[in-house]
């Protein structure tokens, strides 16, 4: 996995503690699918891609200040 990768697990983590709410998984996926369908930066298989090289889908950092964006809350910090 690329070192300045952001897994999915801590972006359901970022988001939630940036909207103070429980999103989990299932909520990240919603907003994963609507950043995918609106801008086409990524695609679900590519996250399948990388989740059967790496044992974990994750968002480059280039591609998740770019979600960050989308999403309208910085989840490339901590």
């Amino acid at each position: 996995m690329k070192k300045n990768a952001i897994t999915f697990p801590q972006l359901a983590a970022r988001l939630e503690r940036a909207i103070h709410c429980d999103v989990g998984m299932h909520g990240l996926n919603i907003l994963l699918y609507g950043w995918i369908t609106k801008h086409g930066r990524c695609s679900r298989l590519q996250f399948a891609d990388r989740k059967r090289k790496e044992g974990v889908p994750y968002l480059t950092l280039s591609e998740a200040e770019h979600f960050s964006r989308y999403a309208g809350y910085d989840l490339t910090k901590d």
